[in-house]
């Protein structure tokens, strides 16, 4: 017995993972932001400003695997 169709499902599984790493991305873009105007020389600065790096790499993954997902699935 199913509780939801399968398009509902698909439906709510890509608004949570696409919601989720783009809320994500656009943090990390905000904090990548802020470190503008900081000595690139701190360590800690270029840690930083490495994991913003990555965050936005991964949340841009996220949003676009779920688009690829939702386009395979017929719902774009």
């Amino acid at each position: 017995m199913n509780l939801v169709s399968n398009q509902t499902f698909w439906i709510l599984l890509s608004v949570t993972t696409g919601g989720v790493a783009g809320v994500w991305a656009i943090h990390d873009v905000i904090f990548f932001a802020r470190l503008r105007g900081a000595n690139h020389r701190d360590p800690l600065v270029a840690d930083k400003r490495f994991g913003y790096a990555m965050g936005i790499v991964i949340g841009t993954i996220g949003v676009v695997g779920t688009l690829l997902f939702m386009h395979s699935k017929g719902m774009l």
